[in-house]
């Protein structure tokens, strides 16, 4: 009986601890680069862009609840994530441009050339990023404009595998 009692508070805590709960937010629900965390999704701008991450040809998982921060009263930032698809919802009461290093400002990861939350490039190298199926070759990847519908897939390499654009007629 004892062993039963046991192995059903184990199964109970490994289920809990796998089950989706909000990311939590360094921040507390304050402004992050000047954007807020609101009670409701924005409705002035409305659009969703895409982020792949890819570890030497494996996905790596952008977390579902990015900018949804756990506090009391709720919030949303105006760049989140609802699930683990890499959709990024741009919900903003304001129509104004939003980074990639915005959305990693939100998500308190780092973003640079070597550097994509989870992704780390050797010493001496960089990560490769990829906007609508074309290498990207720009200052700073935090500077990549969202834009709707747009993929985005930066990728520590090799291999490096083709670009999967996200089925947009699913939203």
């Amino acid at each position: 009986m004892k062993r039963l009692t046991m192995f059903a508070a184990l199964t109970g805590l490994a289920l809990s601890l796998l089950a989706p709960r909000p990311v939590l937010s360094f921040f507390g629900g304050l402004p992050i680069d000047g954007i807020s965390c609101d009670a409701t999704e924005g409705v002035v701008l409305h659009i969703h862009s895409h982020l792949q991450l890819v570890d030497r040809g494996r996905t790596v998982v952008v977390p579902a609840y990015i900018g949804i921060p756990s506090v009391q009263p709720p919030c949303l930032y105006w760049l989140h994530t609802h699930d683990a698809t890499g959709i990024i919802h741009i919900e903003s009461p304001t129509k104004r441009s939003f980074t990639l290093g915005e959305f990693f400002d939100v998500w308190g990861q780092s973003l640079s050339w070597s550097v994509a939350g989870p992704l780390r490039a050797p010493r001496g190298k960089h990560l490769r990023v990829i906007v609508d199926g074309r290498v990207w070759h720009g200052r700073s990847p935090r500077e990549i404009l969202l834009r709707n519908h747009e993929d985005i897939t930066i990728e520590l390499g090799p291999p490096y595998v083709a670009q999967q654009p996200f089925d947009w007629s699913r939203m």
